[in-house]
């Protein structure tokens, strides 16, 4: 017995007792059930008055290092043609940045006055409608900040309505339709529309700021990459309303294409507004030399150019065409100077012009690059955001690089014209002999082409960049428009009716845990087992009789059943042929001492034993009234010698004839003190010469010191356990008693055992095994559900 109990308080100990869960569950297995349904019913009315979310996509395609094909040739007179700079280049991710933004959100905002709701009100639930109520609403604000606002409308009849808000304090009755309704916010206005009115129909108007407005939206809104590799952007929306969410996003592509456009536009003005300023310059230089020249011609008669001349002539002019080439260029340097030192430092720099310098060519490109992205970032954020200001910081910077690059260039042109005058005067020192006048004839007729040239190559310029702004197109196009999928992406039915399902099995877990945790009674075997490791000498079931005595001759109950296999526990534990002494103790009063120490000695008695009972719970006695007899003459009265004789005490029990008491007596002041007496000494050594066996019914162990005071007697002390009844902590007591050895020999009887409970887990408990030949006394109450599991 006690190997077998050590070994199952190891193996407790040791895992997860499964048995024990697995009965928890089966004993409130309507808990799961009634749960689950519960849970299944809740995700079901979830879904049914949820309003569903739908998924509405499109694809946009940012098509990157496209150029102007007007602008993609060399410019003419071997001048590099830069206006690829007004195309510039358009990075995905930027524009991801643009369509996320909260100023392009704000227009769709705005154009589809989407900070007005309209709903269809349902039983339990609502639908927003788009375009299928039957009145439009004009919203007039009196603020910049509104606080949402949500309004019940009742259709009368054909011309009229009731409008009720319990925040504003708001029921007006009859109003007809185009009448303004005057609040402290903004004042509305309900005009019918082409769908017809329907008398009784409920709606809710919910009028929002456009702050939470454009908040709820941008946070449903979603634009990435379909690939690293490619520059098509993925545009998805969450909206209750398919229909709505399909205008939403459409209307923000289009609103974005637009943008994008019109920015390219003001590109190209900004260009068309320095080529005409410089043909009003240049024109007005070219016609000034040409007056010259005419005027030379007529003053000195010259008609035709000396044919002598000519070889010479034609070397001076190779020199002085590459002198005017740096001339033309000083001229147009001069001019982008005039326009990089204006006090506008935000617009873009004319970029059309013939630059042979790499270097300020590439500065001009990243300065004009970096206004454009300013442009369009300034859609998204305000001045201060650091972002902006990060730009500035680096548009300045490019400023810088730019004027370097340009003062490098500049100097650079005029070394190269000093070069190129030294040259120059080395020709005319060599055609000193050219009559002067020749000499200025052909200088008026080199400046003259000089500016003829730079003029016809602005004239070229400005027809390409107006060209250019005509058909000028976004550098993004819609692959695919907003369309909406078939079925609602949430609620997902599946994912909630599982959900319900997990939730219903965990909420009785959690029940069933809390119960757990909170219950400081013990409730199973394993309550014991991890409490103590004294062995289990017997399980006893509840008593459903109510009667005292269970044990009978021809009794074959369960619990009849369970006393003898107590006594055949003693057997082991006891030394045969001699008397025995058994101490039977507890916890606390109701425990059932009295119950166990009745029954244990009838059934030693129905082997032929002699058997007397000891009414040692001095305090509160509960024997002698269990068998019907009276204590007045007892314990007690012998030891204070008011009967000297012990056979005088001794009163023979009509249950069996083998069967003896010794009942309390009086309550006596003292209790401690008469069991310390020497007379009990005495007692005990005659009354174990007439038993076999002596039980004694002794008082709780765990609330006074009587039991130890005669546990020198005892071959065995038997600490009685009941369940739902006993504290897990009081077997701290009987624990400690072992430890120190106050107590020699403690066993553990459990009691009132409830075979339909399923909360407590012995040895095979239920006793549905070999009693097929006899009839029960007594009938154990079982569940359906039990008999169905029952093997």
């Amino acid at each position: 017995m006690n190997q077998a109990s050590s070994n199952q308080n190891l193996s407790s100990k040791e895992g997860v007792d499964l048995k024990s869960i697995i009965a928890k569950v089966r004993r409130r297995w309507y808990l799961f059930l009634i749960s689950i349904v519960l849970c299944l019913f809740a995700a079901f009315f979830y879904l049914k008055y949820t309003a569903p979310s739908y998924k509405i996509f499109s694809k946009v395609l940012v098509e990157d290092n496209k150029t102007n094909s007007l602008s993609s040739s060399s410019g003419s007179n071997g001048m590099v043609d830069l206006s690829s700079l007004l195309d510039t280049k358009s990075n995905a991710d930027n524009e991801i940045q643009i369509l996320q933004s909260r100023s392009l959100m704000k227009q769709v905002v705005d154009q589809l006055k989407l900070d007005q709701i309209i709903y269809k009100q349902g039983t339990l639930s609502k639908k927003e409608l788009f375009d299928e109520a039957p009145f439009d609403l004009t919203v007039v604000d009196k603020k910049d900040t509104i606080i949402s606002r949500e309004f019940e409308l009742v259709i009368l009849n054909n011309s009229k309505f009731r409008i009720t808000n319990s925040a504003e304090d708001i029921d007006m009755n009859d109003v007809s339709f185009g009448t303004v309704i005057k609040l402290s916010q903004y004042d509305l206005v309900f005009n019918q529309n082409k769908n017809k009115l329907i008398p009784g129909a409920k709606y809710k108007v919910n009028i929002v700021s456009k702050d939470s407005k454009i908040e709820n939206l941008s946070k449903n809104f979603k634009a990435e990459l379909s690939d690293k590799k490619v520059t098509t952007i993925d545009l998805s929306l969450k909206y209750p309303n398919p229909k709505k969410g399909e205008v939403i996003l459409q209307t923000l592509m289009n609103l974005y294409l637009k943008e994008n456009l019109e920015n390219k536009i003001s590109i190209a003005d900004s260009t068309l507004v320095f080529i005409n300023d410089r043909l009003n310059i240049v024109g007005k230089e070219l016609g000034g030399v040409e007056g010259q020249l005419e005027k030379f011609k007529i003053n000195n008669n010259i008609a035709d150019i000396d044919g002598q001349s000519q070889a010479l002539i034609s070397s001076s002019v190779d020199y002085f065409d590459k002198l005017n080439t740096v001339n033309a260029q000083l001229g147009v340097l001069d001019q982008v100077e005039t326009y990089i030192k204006s006090s506008d430092l935000k617009k873009s720099l004319p970029s059309s012009l013939s630059i042979q310098d790499p270097v300020f060519a590439y500065s001009l490109q990243a300065y004009n690059t970096l206004l454009v992205e300013r442009d369009k970032q300034s859609l998204s954020y305000t001045n201060d955001n650091p972002y902006i200001k990060n730009l500035d910081l680096q548009i300045d910077n490019a400023r810088a690089n730019l004027l370097k690059s340009f003062y490098t260039y500049k100097r650079g042109l005029e070394l190269n014209k000093q070069q190129l005058v030294a040259q120059n005067n080395n020709f005319k020192g060599q055609i000193k002999t050219v009559p002067g006048k020749e000499r200025i004839f052909l200088d008026y007729s080199r400046q003259q082409t000089v500016k003829q040239q730079l003029y016809l190559y602005l004239l070229q310029k400005r027809e390409e960049t107006a060209i250019s702004k005509t058909s000028t197109i976004s550098t993004t196009r819609i692959i695919d428009n907003a369309k909406s999928e078939f079925a609602p992406s949430e609620p997902n039915r599946n994912n909630i009716y599982i959900i319900g399902i997990v939730i219903g099995i965990l909420i009785p877990f959690l029940i069933i845990s809390i119960q757990e945790l909170l219950n400081v009674k013990i409730i199973s075997k394993a309550d014991i087992l991890k409490e103590s490791d004294i062995s289990i000498l017997a399980e006893i079931s509840h008593n459903t009789s109510g009667d005292s005595i269970v044990v009978a001759t021809s009794s074959r109950s369960i619990i009849s059943e369970q006393f003898r296999s107590l006594r055949t526990n003693l057997q082991f534990l006891l030394t045969p042929n001699k008397s025995n002494v058994i101490i039977i103790t507890s916890s606390m009063s109701g425990e059932g001492k009295s119950f166990i120490s009745l029954n244990l000695g009838l059934s030693l008695a129905l082997m032929g034993k002699k058997i007397l009972f000891m009414e040692l719970d001095l305090r509160k006695p509960k024997l002698s009234s269990s068998v019907g007899m009276d204590n007045q003459l007892g314990f007690t009265n012998y030891i204070i010698g008011e009967q000297s004789d012990i056979s005088s005490i001794i009163k023979p029990l009509w249950m069996h004839e083998n069967c003896y008491l010794i009942s309390s007596g009086p309550i006596p002041p003292n209790p401690s003190e008469l069991l310390l007496n020497e007379k009990v000494d005495v007692m005990m050594a005659e009354l174990k010469q007439q038993f076999d066996y002596i039980i004694m019914d002794t008082a709780p162990i765990g609330l006074v010191s009587d039991a130890l005071i005669v546990e020198k007697y005892a071959d065995s002390v038997m600490y009685i356990v009941r369940q739902n009844y006993t504290f897990k902590s009081q077997l701290g007591i009987v624990n400690e008693l072992k430890s120190t050895g106050k107590i020699r020999k403690p066993y553990l009887v459990v009691n009132d055992i409830k075979a339909n409970d399923g909360g407590y887990q012995g040895y095979g408990y239920g006793y549905g095994y070999g009693y097929g030949y006899g009839s029960y006394s007594e009938e154990v109450e079982t569940s359906w559900f039990s008999k169905l599991f029952k093997k």
